[in-house]
């Protein structure tokens, strides 16, 4: 449980910032004047890493600076509900200085969230899957979670009529890296939409869905990237999570052509973060690179809501793709693309946190992006039909 801060002000009234709430993760070191030291609780992380979630009570009418001690700070600052988690904002970083954000308290707000990144839990999961048709939608339990919870998995797609396709997207390896959440609604509300391609999709291939991959950690509002001694997309050698070993049992099972891992990198820098991007396979072990690319290609075409360039894709043995970043073991496609039969397109996204190449990084630009991930998995396989 992360520290909590108690500071008695003039009026007698007192401030209160501390972890309790959804995801929470904030360890509070102290207070000097209207400054607050803050720093993410990094728990079993091997180094920095940038997650956080804070609540702040009475501190209605104040000006408050949070500091934190490396960056933990994203390109538009905080993400911030007045509604106790019912809708977020950014609260802005237009100086772009990472290790600190200021916030002014209104008269009524007395109970403030703060998050490094737009929250999603199973809350948000139930209430999406709520909202979806049950003849098209089913629900089941991928297995248990170390902690005994039941990891939800779901598939879209028609029940009367075997599938000519099969897709499995998954997500959260990394438990913080929330965004991949939204793009992934965006892919099954682009399974499920009342289109032409959506018709099209449901009648033709089956969607497997895996929410979260690391499903303990994304409750507990854990790092998650580089847990001790590895995390989860690096335990396709080693197998310590049951959510990786059952995946890798849903790709054999299933034998989808297409396999997607969504996850989000760094939370600033230009070059790498703030843009959409895959970061290339080993040409050693990708079964089909011209399929991939393929891919990245129709899925420059159809981008909306972020934008993507296949162009912007970092391939193997480049910046941090290389081998040295698995030293501690297999990644989730890297077991994929040496073992899932039948996958021609093992592909992981980079979604950013906050940026994407100047366009606002958000659920709702997320869910369209997903959208066109949908609309690339059929032009992917409408158009090798046409070319046969």
């Amino acid at each position: 449980m992360a520290l909590t801060w108690l500071a008695p002000q003039a009026n007698a009234r007192r401030v209160r910032v501390d972890d309790n709430l959804p995801a929470g993760n904030i360890i509070v070191e102290k207070m000097s004047g209207d400054t607050v030291y803050v720093k993410p609780d990094l728990r079993d992380t091997e180094g920095e890493w940038f997650y956080w979630a804070m609540r702040v009570r009475g501190a209605q009418g104040k000006t408050l600076v949070f500091k934190f001690p490396h960056a933990c700070v994203g390109v538009r600052g905080a993400v911030v509900s007045l509604d106790k988690g019912k809708t977020f904002s950014f609260a802005g970083n237009e100086s772009r200085y990472w290790y600190s954000f200021t916030w002014t308290f209104g008269p009524n707000d007395r109970d403030v969230y703060f998050y490094e990144c737009h929250p999603y839990l199973s809350a948000d999961w139930k209430r999406f899957v709520r909202s979806k048709d049950k003849s098209l939608f089913s629900t089941g339990v991928l297995c248990r979670s170390r902690d005994g919870k039941k990891v939800p998995y779901a598939t879209i797609g028609r029940k009367d009529i075997a599938p000519k396709h099969r897709v499995v997207v998954s997500a959260r390896h990394h438990c913080s890296e929330t965004i991949a959440s939204f793009v992934m609604e965006g892919i099954v509300n682009g399974f499920l939409a009342d289109d032409e391609t959506g018709k099209w999709l449901r009648d033709n291939v089956e969607l497997s869905i895996v929410p979260f991959v690391d499903y303990d950690g994304a409750m507990k509002g854990d790092q998650g990237k580089n847990r001790r001694p590895h995390d989860h997309n690096r335990d396709y050698t080693d197998f310590l999570y049951p959510e990786t070993k059952a995946l890798t049992r849903l790709w054999v099972e299933k034998r989808p052509e297409i396999i997607l891992d969504l996850h989000c990198p760094w939370i600033y820098g230009e070059q790498n973060n703030e843009h959409v991007y895959s970061p290339l396979g080993d040409p050693a072990i990708t079964p089909d690179a011209a399929a991939e690319d393929r891919f990245f290609h129709l899925l420059e075409r159809e981008a909306e809501g972020l934008p993507y360039q296949a162009s912007g894709n970092i391939p193997f043995g480049t910046s941090w793709n290389t081998n040295q970043n698995y030293v501690q073991g297999l990644s989730s496609l890297q077991w994929a693309r040496l073992n899932a039969p039948g996958a021609h397109v093992c592909c992981c996204f980079e979604i950013p946190f906050a940026n994407a190449k100047g366009t606002e990084v958000n659920p709702g630009s997320a869910r369209v992006f997903g959208e066109s991930i949908a609309k690339t998995v059929a032009a992917f396989y409408m158009n090798a039909a046409t070319a046969k």
